[in-house]
């Protein structure tokens, strides 16, 4: 699992003059006003595509966002950015950056500079995957997406898999995709009765494997990772279980008739 697939939680690029940040947080009655904003410079739909924390705890340190690589590029988006900037008479190198799968923008909150700014990332792909798999931590959680993933990968190399935030579950051996439905991965990693939001977060995750036998065998990888960043795997016995007759599993059950 490369690190160059995990969401990046920080909204630091953008620096001024002197060297500090450029940018701020931004609230998180303040998020939806600036994609809508947005989506008239650049003609997408970007307030049913957030992604990670955005839009989910009280402010973010950046609004992530997916774009569908199949309908424009990143050097398109480019320059609908830097045409909204050339007519401040704006350096657009100054609001404008890209790397890996994503266009950087030092955003005006709510469009208005007097606000601040807040970096906005793009990021391309398929954004229906995206707000799947590149999810971040819950409100009032110690874990971050980051820590999902870890997790993911711990479980998926018990069963001979890889787990790719890009890609799916890739077989070990081969390197060759076994899936990328999410409703499968979730199957395929936890069991028949799971479902994609079974995968939501550390505490689901674990809430949901906490009595199979082979627990210590799946989180055994995560457990060493997260020692390293001064984390503990949540406490099993404090964390809600997904077995039949809970309030988890009613959940599980009605997000599989949902589906049918």
């Amino acid at each position: 699992m490369s690190g160059n697939e995990l969401l990046n939680e920080g909204g630091n690029i953008f620096k001024d003059p002197e060297g500090k940040p450029a940018t701020q947080r931004i609230q998180k009655n303040d998020i939806i006003p600036t994609l809508q904003w947005l989506e008239g410079i650049v003609d997408l739909e970007l307030t049913d595509n957030m992604l990670g924390t955005t839009g989910k705890k009280a402010d973010s340190g950046d609004i992530d966002v997916a774009v569908d690589s199949t309908k424009i590029t990143k050097g398109d988006l480019e320059q609908k950015l830097s045409e909204y900037v050339e007519e401040l008479n704006g350096e657009p190198k100054q609001w404008i950056r890209k790397s890996g799968i994503s266009v950087h923008f030092k955003t005006p909150i709510k469009g208005d500079q007097a606000n601040g700014f807040v970096q906005t990332d793009f990021m391309f792909g398929d954004p229906e995957w995206m707000k799947f798999s590149l999810q971040g931590g819950g409100e009032g959680s110690a874990f971050k997406g980051v820590h999902r993933h870890i997790l993911l990968a711990s479980i998926a190399k018990t069963k001979g898999m890889k787990w790719s935030a890009n890609n799916g579950l890739i077989d070990r051996e081969t390197n060759e995709l076994v899936t990328k439905d999410p409703n499968q991965i979730a199957k395929q990693l936890l069991g028949q009765t799971a479902t994609p939001s079974t995968l939501d977060s550390v505490e689901g995750i674990i809430g949901y494997i906490k009595k199979l036998p082979n627990y210590e065998e799946l989180v055994a990888d995560a457990r060493e990772t997260f020692e390293k960043d001064g984390l503990e795997l949540p406490d099993p016995k404090k964390v809600e279980s997904f077995q039949p007759g809970t309030i988890g599993w009613m959940r599980q059950m009605i997000d599989i008739v949902n589906e049918d």
